[in-house]
């Protein structure tokens, strides 16, 4: 690891501030209001970059133009795509507001650290600022339940998946068996086990 981990603090608080602004918004908006809003972070993003030590940049007045433009044109498109009108609640415009300016501070403070320590790969600014909250995010989960309720989710979801195995497995033997069968039969027995072997099929599409 080529960074401290105090670095990757503040990124890891921006990122759970994003996913929790972002997912906690759907309980107040429908899925068309929230992808509205989200379609204006470029413009947080081209703003915040100008202001953060690291990168200080300075953007033409044509590119702000172009930002607008892509932000109206990405909202129309949505409105567009959608057959369910955008419902908007104070408390989630609100919600989805913060998200979309920790997306932008997101971006750019991992910029920063790939600027100022070139080395950083990509498995590390991953791995490292999932690991930070991950602390954070346990105890919550825990108090609530939910960490149980996905436990039993994905147990239940390998026994369906193993059971659904094995009747695939039964099924390729139960077929081989009859195509055997059917080698070794002759006449009137031929056409009975060709009619099972179809049966067989048709079961297994089922």
């Amino acid at each position: 690891m080529v960074n401290p981990w105090k670095t990757y603090v503040k990124l890891s608080a921006v990122l759970m501030g994003s996913h929790g602004l972002t997912k906690g918004s759907l309980a107040f908006l429908n899925y068309p209001a929230q992808l509205m809003f989200k379609s204006t972070k470029v413009l947080p993003v081209m703003v915040m970059g100008a202001f953060i030590p690291g990168l200080r940049r300075k953007y033409p007045a044509h590119e702000y133009v172009s930002a607008i433009l892509l932000v109206l044109g990405l909202i129309l498109f949505t409105l567009a795509d959608t057959q369910t009108s955008p419902s908007f609640s104070v408390i989630g415009v609100i919600m989805v507001i913060g998200a979309v300016v920790m997306d932008s501070f997101l971006g750019n403070l991992q910029e920063v650290i790939f600027n100022m320590n070139p080395e950083t790969t990509q498995m590390e600014m991953l791995f490292c600022s999932t690991v930070v909250g991950l602390p954070l995010l346990i105890s919550p989960r825990v108090l609530t339940g939910e960490v149980f309720e996905a436990w039993n989710s994905c147990s239940e979801a390998r026994l369906r998946e193993a059971a659904s195995l094995e009747k695939h497995v039964l099924l390729k033997k139960l077929r081989e068996t009859l195509e055997s069968l059917k080698g070794r039969v002759v006449g009137r027995n031929k056409d009975d086990v060709e009619e099972a072997i179809a049966m067989g099929l048709i079961w297994r599409q089922k």
